[in-house]
């Protein structure tokens, strides 16, 4: 076993809130600290409540009526599939009508419901599969880092997510007659920051990318390079290859 797949002397521990601070300002000491003490109750428990607690206004205060006309008309010019349906921009009216109604059929309150527990659901998720992925090429490699070393970094490397969640509260406060899409909800997509482009598909591509999530794969990198002593394009290409792959699929589709 190489010196730089054995863990690091044990330091005095630094404790949560120094953890979260060196996240932002001092990362390759939050990495060490992580490394020995692999929390995730806390600063998951922060991530999921305050993105809930987004949620929840959003979905409190959202227009339902203004909401579902919008998103039909978002999928008419995009001519992607609803829920049991196939919104054609061309003369399929009788079905976006059909979808209008049965989306009306839902309550604002279970939408919100579902709204929520499904943003949730899926941030645990791609916890999950990123570091079961990071677990296993690990594992595959000889490492002796473990899941749940990996699991609270990518925890932890998801702070900085709360500055979109505190952008989600700045739109939807500056929003309140309650007609705001969910592709403007964050002020930090990629798409609200100004990159557009005339393709639909790669529109979404954009609208679902935002600085932080960039910031937060940059965390796992420099952790990635830390922890086993990788070379930065090692490092670089052992984490961003899922996502890489699921960008390429999106683009091809996007593009044929």
């Amino acid at each position: 076993m190489t010196e730089s797949n054995e863990l690091p002397s044990k330091t005095e521990p630094a404790g949560l809130l120094n953890t979260a601070v060196n996240i932002f300002v001092a990362p390759s000491e939050a990495f060490v600290e992580i490394q020995q003490r692999p929390s995730k109750a806390i600063p998951l428990l922060v991530i999921i409540s305050s993105m809930g607690l987004a949620l929840f206004w959003y979905f409190n205060i959202l227009d339902y009526d203004w909401f579902v006309d919008d998103f039909i008309a978002t999928m008419q010019e995009s001519s992607i599939s609803g829920p049991g349906f196939f919104i054609d921009s061309g003369n399929d009216a009788n079905n976006a009508e059909a979808l209008r109604e049965q989306m009306l059929s839902v309550s604002p309150n279970t939408f919100m419901l579902f709204g929520v527990l499904g943003g949730i659901a899926s941030s645990l998720l791609v916890f999950v599969l990123q570091s079961s992925y990071l677990s296993l090429t690990t594992a595959l490699s000889g490492e002796r880092i473990k899941f749940t070393h990996w699991f609270s970094l990518v925890i932890w490397a998801g702070l900085p997510t709360l500055l979109s969640v505190m952008g989600m509260i700045v739109t939807i406060y500056l929003s309140p007659n309650g007609q705001l899409s969910a592709y403007d909800l964050d002020p930090l997509t990629l798409a609200n920051l100004g990159m557009q482009s005339s393709n639909a598909s790669v529109e979404q591509i954009l609208s679902s990318l935002n600085l932080t999530m960039l910031w937060s794969l940059v965390l796992v990198i420099m952790a990635h390079r830390q922890w086993l002593g990788s070379s930065l394009l090692k490092a670089t290409t052992m984490v961003t290859a899922p996502y890489i792959l699921i960008l390429g699929i999106w683009a091809y589709f996007a593009f044929t």
